[in-house]
C-alpha cells in the first residue's frame, strides 16, 4: 500500500493508499451515531463541514473501518449468521444529474429513471445481503449535485434523492446512504421559490445533519510528519523538555493522548503553543494554497525552514501570518480584526515607549497578541509563563519589558480571562475604584430583583418525557418573589422552577406547593455568595456609568462585568446541584437533587404524575405549541380534505406525493384508527379509534365534554382550555387540529351556535376557520333525542322526506330535519317574511321558524305551538302526528306561494290595463305589444319610458316579465312590497298602463292627420264621475279665430297664472257639461 502525502483526501483515486489517519473525539461520536448507536430507523447522514475538515478523509477511514482493514473508530462484533462486511459504492459529486451519475456507477444502459436506479440499488443489496454484506452508499462533494438540481430546478432529482433516502431507511436492511456538505442542505436551494424550498425542507428531513468539526490535532500530526527532518540541536534539549511541560501547566492548549514527548520533539522547531495557534489561525483564515502544507513548504523570509538552529515561536508564527494572510486579517469578515487593529496600535505605540529594544518588546507584544486570539479559554497566560517562555525560546530575560509595558498602561493581566492582554492605555485603578465605589451602592438591596435583571434565566427541556410520549415539556427558571405571583403553567410552558433566595420557612412552602403542582422551589443556602457577587457587578454597572468617556476604560470595565455575570449565573444555575445545602420542594415534599441527571429524572416523574393524561404522539410538525406557517397552510387543506373526501381512502390524497397535509393525517388518523373503512357501509368514515389505540383516552375525553353540553350550551373555548390544562396540557398546535376533526367527526351529534348569529347548521371550512380564530365566538350543545320525542321526529321525517342514517341515528336526522327548516326560511324573499296575507297558522309558524335558535325547542315546542298543538311532544296519538304533519305541511306550502299569489295579482292588474283578451303568457304580452306599437319612446316622460321597455322587452319568463314591469311602477324590487304599498302599486300598473294607450292612440292620429294635433283628456267631478274626450287643435285656423285668440290671451295675461288656469278650467268644464 503506498502511502498518501496529500492534504486533500479523494475517497476514489486514494482507496488504496494508506493514511496516517487521526482518530478524534468528534469522527469517533459521528461514526458510533451512525453505526453504533443508531437506534432509529433513520440511516442516511449529511456530514457538514467547513473545507478542509477531514470529511472525505474520514470517509476513507470508514471504509477501512467497516471492513476491518484497520480499526479506527470501533470494531462492530456482529452477531452470529449476520452481516460480516460492507460493499461499497462510492461516488464524487461533480456538475451532472445524479440520475446520471449513478447509471454510471451502477453500469445501467438504456433509458435510466428513478425506478431504474432504485432497482439497481436493491438488486446490489440482496446480492451483497446473500454475501452476508451490508451496503453503504457514499456520496462525497454532494453539493454539487444540489447546485445542478437548484439551477435546473429538477424536482426529478430531488425525488432520486428522496427514494434513495428511503431506500436506505429501511430498518429491515443493512443499508446507508452517507453524503458530506459544505454548507447547509437547504443553503443551496435559496434561489429558489418558496414552494419549491418547503420540497427542499422535506428532503432534507430525510437526513440526519452531522456536523464536522476542524479537527487541529490531525493537521498537527501531518505537520510533524514533516517537519520529522529537523533535528533538536542537543543544545537545546533540556529546554524543549521544559518548554513541553510549562505549555501542559499552562493549558493554554488542548491536550489529548496524542500529546506526548515524542510528537513534541517531531515538531521542532515549532513548539507545541506556536503549532497550535498556527494550525488554529491557518484553519480560521487560510484557503486550499494557503494550508498548512503551504507553510511547510514555503521558502520565504518567514519560512519554518530559516530556523534550524532555533524555535520557531508564536512571534515568528505572527510574522508568518502578517505577511502572507494580509487580506484575510484586515477584511471585515474577520471575527479577529478588532484585536489584530489593537495588536498593530500597540506595536507602533511600543516602537515610542522602547526606542533600541523595540525587537525583544515587539516579540513579547506578538505573543500576546496571537494568544488572547487562539488560545485555550481559561488557560493561564500571565507574567511568569511570558517569562519562562521567552528563556527557553529566545534565551532572554522579558521580566523588564513586562514591567515596563505595565507601568505604561499598555498591557495588564484580566482576571476574568486569566490572561494578560493589552489595556490600550488607560490609568484606571481598578481595585481603588471598587473600594470607592461601594458607598454609592444602597447594601440593602434586593438579591431576587437583581437577579431578574442580570440572569438570563434558561428553559429546561424534559428530554425524557418529551421522547417517550412525543410531546415537549418545558420546565423554566424564575426567580421567586411572592406566593401572590404563583400561577400554574401554561402555554409553551408545562412548570416552573422558582429560585427562592429570601429567607422563607421550609415549612410554608411546602405547604404552600400542594396548590401549585407545577411549580418546583429551590431555597438557596449559598445567598451569601450570590449576593457578594451581585454586589460586585452593581459596583462594575456603576464604574462604568461614571467612566463612559474613557472609551479603553469601558471596555476593561465592560469586560470584567461579563466575567462576573458569568460568575454569578454559575453560582444561580449550575452550582444548583453542586451544593447539598440547597433545599428542592414539590407538592408538598423535599427531594434531594444533587446532579443535573437527577433534576431531569425528577421533571420526568413530575410530568407523568401532572400530565398523566397526555397521549403518546410522535408528530413533531403539529405537536408544538406553536405551528409554523407551512403547517398552518397543512392544517387548512387537510380540513378541507376531510369536509370533502372523508368517505374516500386516504382522503383521496394521491399515492406519489407527499405533502405534509398527508404526513399528519397518516399520523393523526389513519394510523390512530380514527379514519378508516366501514364494512357494512362500504365507505370510510371518521370514528372513534379501538382501545388500544394511543388516542382512545382522548377521544374519551372529548365526548365527555360533548355529553356535558346536554341540559346547556358550553362555550367552544371551554373544550380548548380543557385540554390545554393538566392532566392533558396538549400542545396549542395538536389542539388546533384536534377539535376541529373531532367537530367535523361528531358533527350530527350536536348543535353548533355563533353568539351572534344564532344556530350554525352546517360545519363549512370557513366555518372551522372562525373557530379556529375565535373559539370563544362559539357554543356548542348536545341533546336527548329518545322517548316520545321520536315518534315526533318520524313525523317531521316524512315531511321532509329524509331518512334515517342507520351510521348516525336519531341525532343525525334530528339536526338534518332543523337544517332543512332553515334553508326554507333562508330561502323566502323579503315579501313572503314580512306579508300578513297569510293564514293565522302559517303566519305564526312563519314567525316560528324566523326566531327559533335552538333546534330542540323549535320542533318540540315552538313549531306545534305556532299550529295549536301545545302538548304535541308528549302525546303517543298516532291521529293527532298525522293532523299536525297536515298542518305544517298546509302552512308551508301556504308560505312557500305566498309570493307566486302577489305576481298573479299583479299579473290580472296588467292585463286588465291593457284590456287583453287572453290570460295566457304569450298571447296576452303580444297584446299589450301590439297595442302600444305606435308609441314613440323618444316622446315619453322618464317613468314612462322605463315601464314601455320593460313591457316591450324580449324576457319569455313569465315570472321574471311580471316583476320587471311591477319594479318600475313600485320604484324598487317587487320582492321588497309591504303590504300597505300593493294598492298603490296596483293603481300605479293602471294609470301608467293607461297613459301609455292613449299615447299610443295619439301618436296614431297625429302621425296620420293633417287636422292638427290630438289631445286626450279626462274630467272628474264632486260626484266622482269622469268625462273623456278628445280634442283636435286645428292648425289651419281663421283670421276671425286668431283675432279672438289673441284677445283672449292679452285678456287673461293680466291674471296671475293660478287664476287663469281657474278661468280656463271652469270654461272648459262648462262646455263639457261638468
Amino acid at each position: 500500500m503506498e502511502y498518501s502525502n496529500n492534504i486533500s483526501t479523494n475517497i476514489l483515486r486514494d482507496e488504496s493508499k494508506k493514511i496516517e489517519y487521526v482518530v478524534t473525539p468528534n469522527t469517533k461520536e459521528i461514526f458510533d451515531r451512525i453505526f453504533v448507536n443508531n437506534y432509529g430507523a433513520n440511516k442516511s447522514f449529511n456530514l457538514i463541514g467547513n473545507y478542509g475538515t477531514g470529511k472525505s478523509t474520514f470517509l476513507w477511514a470508514l471504509e477501512k473501518n467497516l471492513n476491518k482493514e484497520k480499526i479506527f473508530f470501533s470494531d462492530l462484533n456482529f452477531e452470529q449468521d449476520s452481516f460480516v462486511d460492507y460493499e461499497f459504492i462510492k461516488i464524487i459529486g461533480e456538475n451532472d444529474s445524479l440520475l446520471n451519475v449513478l447509471s454510471k456507477e451502477l453500469k445501467l444502459k438504456g433509458v435510466v429513471d428513478n425506478s431504474k436506479i432504485i432497482a439497481a440499488l436493491e438488486k446490489r443489496r440482496i446480492k451483497a445481503s446473500n454475501s452476508k454484506k451490508g451496503v453503504v452508499l457514499v456520496i462525497d462533494e454532494f453539493g454539487k449535485f444540489l447546485e445542478y438540481a437548484s439551477k435546473n430546478k429538477s424536482a426529478d432529482e430531488l425525488f432520486l434523492i428522496q427514494q434513495i433516502s428511503e431506500w436506505a431507511n429501511d430498518d429491515l436492511n443493512e443499508t446507508y446512504f452517507i453524503i458530506t456538505l459544505h454548507q447547509n442542505f437547504s443553503s443551496y436551494g435559496n434561489s429558489l421559490s418558496n414552494q419549491d424550498k418547503l420540497e427542499w425542507e422535506k428532503v432534507k428531513g430525510r437526513f440526519v445533519d452531522l456536523v464536522f468539526n476542524e479537527p487541529v490535532e490531525q493537521l498537527i500530526y501531518f505537520a510533524s510528519k514533516k517537519l520529522k527532518e529537523f533535528l533538536i540541536p542537543k543544545k537545546i534539549e533540556s529546554d524543549f523538555k521544559s518548554l513541553l511541560k510549562l505549555i501542559q501547566d499552562s493549558k493554554l492548549v488542548s491536550h489529548n493522548k496524542l500529546v506526548n514527548e515524542e510528537l513534541s520533539d517531531s515538531l521542532y522547531p515549532l513548539d507545541w503553543l506556536s503549532s497550535n495557534v498556527l494550525v488554529n489561525s491557518l484553519q480560521r483564515y487560510g484557503q486550499n494554497e494557503r494550508s498548512l502544507f503551504s507553510f511547510l513548504n514555503d521558502d520565504t523570509d518567514y519560512s519554518v525552514k530559516n530556523l534550524k538552529e532555533n524555535f520557531y515561536s508564536v512571534s515568528n508564527v505572527y510574522d508568518y501570518l502578517v505577511n502572507t494572510l494580509s487580506s484575510e486579517i484586515n477584511s471585515s469578515d474577520n471575527p479577529h480584526r478588532a484585536q489584530w487593529l489593537t495588536t498593530f496600535r500597540v506595536l507602533e505605540r511600543v516602537e515610542l515607549v522602547f526606542g533600541d529594544d523595540y525587537l525583544q518588546a515587539s516579540e513579547v507584544i506578538k505573543t500576546i497578541g496571537l494568544v488572547n486570539i487562539f488560545s485555550k479559554v481559561g488557560g493561564l497566560f500571565d507574567k511568569d509563563f511570558i517569562a519562562s517562555y521567552f528563556k527557553l525560546t529566545r534565551s532572554f530575560n522579558v521580566l523588564p519589558i513586562l514591567d515596563k509595558l505595565e507601568k505604561a498602561g499598555i498591557i495588564r493581566f484580566y482576571k476574568h480571562s486569566n490572561k494578560i492582554n493589552f489595556l490600550e492605555g488607560t490609568d484606571l485603578d481598578l481595585e481603588q475604584e471598587l473600594i470607592t465605589i461601594s458607598k454609592e451602592i444602597n447594601p440593602d438591596f434586593s438579591v431576587a430583583n437583581e437577579i431578574k435583571a442580570l440572569v438570563d434565566l434558561p428553559v429546561l427541556l424534559v428530554k425524557r418525557y418529551s421522547f417517550e410520549t412525543g410531546t415537549r415539556r418545558f420546565f423554566e427558571y424564575r426567580v421567586f418573589d411572592s406566593y401572590q405571583e404563583l400561577t400554574e403553567a401554561e402555554g409553551v410552558i408545562d412548570g416552573y422552577i422558582n429560585l427562592v433566595f429570601d429567607d422563607i420557612k421550609v415549612s410554608s412552602i411546602k405547604k404552600k406547593s400542594k396548590d401549585f403542582t407545577s411549580n418546583i422551589f429551590v431555597l438557596y443556602k449559598n445567598s451569601t455568595q450570590i449576593r457578594n457577587e451581585v454586589l460586585t457587578i452593581l459596583k462594575f454597572g456603576r464604574l462604568i456609568e461614571k467612566h463612559s468617556e474613557d472609551t479603553n476604560a469601558k471596555k476593561l470595565l465592560d469586560s470584567e462585568r461579563q466575567f462576573h455575570l458569568q460568575q454569578l449565573e454559575n453560582l444561580v444555575i449550575n452550582k444548583l446541584f453542586n451544593n447539598d445545602k440547597n433545599i428542592w420542594i414539590n407538592n408538598g415534599k423535599i427531594e434531594p437533587v444533587v446532579s443535573k441527571h437527577r433534576l431531569y429524572e425528577w421533571l420526568t416523574e413530575i410530568c407523568y404524575k401532572i400530565y398523566k393524561n397526555t397521549p403518546v404522539f410522535n408528530n413533531e410538525l403539529i405537536n408544538k405549541q406553536f405551528l409554523s406557517a407551512p403547517i398552518n397552510t397543512a392544517r387548512k387543506y387537510l380540513i378541507r380534505s376531510i369536509l370533502e373526501n372523508d368517505h374516500l381512502e386516504n382522503l383521496d390524497f394521491p399515492e406519489e406525493k407527499f405533502p405534509p397535509q398527508k404526513a399528519i393525517y397518516i399520523s393523526l388518523l389513519k394510523e390512530a384508527g380514527i379514519h378508516k373503512k366501514n364494512s357494512k357501509l362500504g365507505y370510510y368514515e371518521l370514528t372513534k379509534p379501538s382501545s388500544d389505540s394511543n388516542l382512545y383516552g382522548l377521544w374519551n375525553e372529548s365526548e365527555a365534554f360533548l355529553n356535558s353540553s346536554l341540559s346547556n350550551k358550553r362555550n367552544l373555548l371551554e373544550f380548548y382550555e380543557l385540554l390545554q390544562a393538566s392532566p392533558y396540557k396538549l400542545k396549542k398546535g395538536f389542539v388546533d387540529f384536534w377539535i376541529p376533526i373531532f367537530l367535523i367527526a361528531k358533527k350530527e351529534d350536536y348543535a353548533l351556535f355563533h353568539t351572534n348569529g344564532g344556530f350554525v347548521p352546517f360545519l363549512t371550512e370557513d366555518i372551522i376557520d372562525l373557530i379556529h380564530k375565535k373559539p370563544q365566538d362559539f357554543l356548542i350543545k348536545s341533546y336527548d333525542v329518545s322517548g316520545l320525542k321520536v315518534n315526533l321526529l318520524e313525523s317531521y321525517k316524512e315531511l321532509v322526506q329524509i331518512g334515517d342514517s342507520k351510521s348516525k341515528g336519531t341525532q343525525s336526522t334530528f339536526l338534518s330535519i332543523f337544517g332543512n327548516f332553515l334553508r326554507f326560511q333562508r330561502g323566502l324573499n323579503n315579501y313572503t317574511l314580512k306579508t300578513d296575507k297569510l293564514s293565522s297558522k302559517a303566519t305564526k309558524l312563519r314567525d316560528a321558524i324566523m326566531v327559533s335558535k335552538d333546534p330542540e325547542d323549535a320542533l318540540f315546542n315552538l313549531f306545534p305551538t305556532a299550529l295549536g298543538f301545545h302538548t304535541l311532544a308528549i302525546k303517543e296519538d298516532q291521529e293527532v302526528l298525522n293532523s299536525f304533519t297536515n298542518h305544517i305541511q298546509n302552512a308551508i306550502r301556504e308560505i312557500r306561494n305566498a309570493y307566486d299569489e302577489l305576481l298573479n295579482r299583479v299579473e290580472k292588474v296588467i292585463i286588465d290595463s291593457f284590456y287583453c283578451t287572453s290570460a295566457d303568457f304569450e298571447v296576452y304580452k303580444n297584446e299589450i305589444q301590439s297595442k302600444i306599437s305606435e308609441i314613440s319612446p323618444s316622446t315619453l316622460g322618464k317613468v314612462q319610458s322605463v315601464f314601455y321597455q320593460r313591457l316591450i322587452s324580449p324576457l319569455d319568463d313569465r315570472v321574471s316579465w311580471i316583476k320587471s314591469v311591477a319594479d318600475v311602477a313600485l320604484g324598487k324590487g317587487l320582492e321588497e312590497l309591504l303590504d300597505e304599498e300593493e294598492p298603490l302599486l296596483i293603481s300605479t300598473i293602471k294609470d301608467l298602463s293607461l297613459g301609455l294607450i292613449k299615447a299610443s292612440e295619439i301618436r296614431n292620429f297625429n302621425s296620420n292627420s293633417k287636422q292638427g294635433t290630438l289631445y286626450s283628456i279626462r274630467f272628474f267631478g264632486e260626484t266622482g264621475e269622469f268625462v273623456d274626450d278628445k280634442l283636435v287643435v286645428n292648425t289651419n285656423i281663421s283670421k276671425e279665430f286668431k283675432s279672438i285668440k289673441k284677445t283672449i290671451s292679452e285678456t287673461i295675461s293680466k291674471l296671475d297664472e293660478a287664476t287663469r288656469k281657474e278661468l280656463l278650467v271652469e270654461l272648459l268644464s262648462k262646455e263639457m257639461h261638468i
